[in-house]
C-alpha cells in the first residue's frame, strides 16, 4: 500500500512539476493552447500576481514539485520519507490556497490550470498526512504553512507598496511639471542624480533642465535668468530652493496632495 502510494507522489509531484514547466513557458510570451487569450487562465498570467518578489510564479513551482520529486525518489525509510512530504506540502498548499483565494476574490477570473496544480498540491499533502502524521509534531506542519502564507502575502503587499510608491512619485512628477517648477542641474551632478533617483522610472516626467553647456540639451541662458548658483535647484511658485529635496518637501511646496 505504501508503495502505491509513493509512486502516487511520484506522478502527482511530475504533473505539477510539467504543468508549472508549461505556464511558465507561457509566461514567455509563447501562445498556450490550454491558456487561450482571453481566458482566465491568460486574465491571471497576464496580472502582476503572477510574480512573487520579481519571479514568475511557475518558478516557485518548478522548485516546490521538484523537491517532492527527489523526496519521492529518495532511498530512504517509508516514514522518514513521508515526514519529510508532509511539511512541504503543507507550505505548497497553503501558498495554492492564496492563489485561489487572490483569483476568486481579487481577480475575478479563474484559471484552469492553477486549480489543477492546487488541486495536485492538495492531493501530496493527503498522502503526506495519510502516512506521515504519526510521530510528527504538529509544528512541523503548521509553522512551513504559516511561513508560507507570510511569505506570500508579505512578498504581495511590498509589491502592492512599491506600486503606489511608484504611482505617486509619477503623479508628483507630472504635478511639478504642469505647475511650472523647474529643476535646474547638471549631468555630473551626484545629488541631481539622487533627486532623480527619488522617482525611480518617473523621473522622466521631471520638468529638468540642463545647465551644462556641454550638454546637447543643455539651456544655459535659461540657468543665468534663474539666478541658478547651486545644483540642483528648484524653482516653485516663483520660490527658488538649492539642495535635494524630498518627494514629501516638493508635494508640500508645490501643493500637491501627501500619500
Amino acid at each position: 500500500m505504501r508503495g502505491r502510494s509513493t509512486w502516487s507522489l511520484t506522478l502527482l509531484a511530475a504533473a505539477g512539476f510539467l504543468l508549472s514547466g508549461y505556464l511558465w513557458f507561457g509566461l514567455g510570451g509563447a501562445e498556450l493552447r490550454l491558456c487561450p487569450a482571453g481566458s482566465g487562465c491568460q486574465v491571471v498570467q497576464a496580472s502582476r500576481y503572477a510574480y512573487l518578489v520579481g519571479i514568475p510564479l511557475p518558478v516557485y513551482g518548478l522548485a516546490y514539485y521538484g523537491l517532492l520529486l527527489v523526496i519521492s525518489a529518495w532511498d530512504t525509510s517509508s516514514v522518514r520519507r513521508w515526514q519529510l512530504v508532509l511539511p512541504v506540502a503543507a507550505a505548497g498548499s497553503a501558498a495554492s490556497l492564496v492563489f485561489l483565494v487572490i483569483q476568486r476574490f481579487v481577480l475575478d477570473a479563474v484559471c484552469s490550470l492553477c486549480v489543477l496544480s492546487a488541486l495536485l498540491s492538495f492531493g501530496a499533502f493527503g498522502l503526506g498526512w495519510a502516512h506521515g502524521r504519526t510521530g510528527l509534531r504538529w509544528q512541523a506542519v503548521v509553522l512551513p504553512a504559516l511561513a508560507a502564507l507570510a511569505f506570500v502575502a508579505g512578498g504581495y503587499a511590498a509589491a502592492e507598496r512599491q506600486l503606489a510608491a511608484s504611482a505617486y512619485a509619477e503623479g508628483l512628477a507630472q504635478h511639478l511639471a504642469s505647475s511650472g517648477a523647474r529643476f535646474y542641474g547638471a549631468w555630473w551632478c551626484p545629488h541631481c542624480q539622487e533627486q532623480k533617483r527619488m522617482f525611480g522610472e518617473a523621473a522622466r516626467y521631471l520638468p529638468y533642465v540642463e545647465c551644462d553647456p556641454r550638454s546637447s540639451d543643455a539651456k544655459p541662458e535659461d540657468c543665468r535668468r534663474a539666478g541658478v548658483r547651486a545644483f540642483p535647484t528648484w524653482v516653485i511658485g516663483g520660490r527658488k530652493y538649492e539642495g535635494t529635496l524630498s518627494l514629501e518637501e516638493l508635494a508640500r511646496l508645490s501643493g500637491y496632495p501627501r500619500p
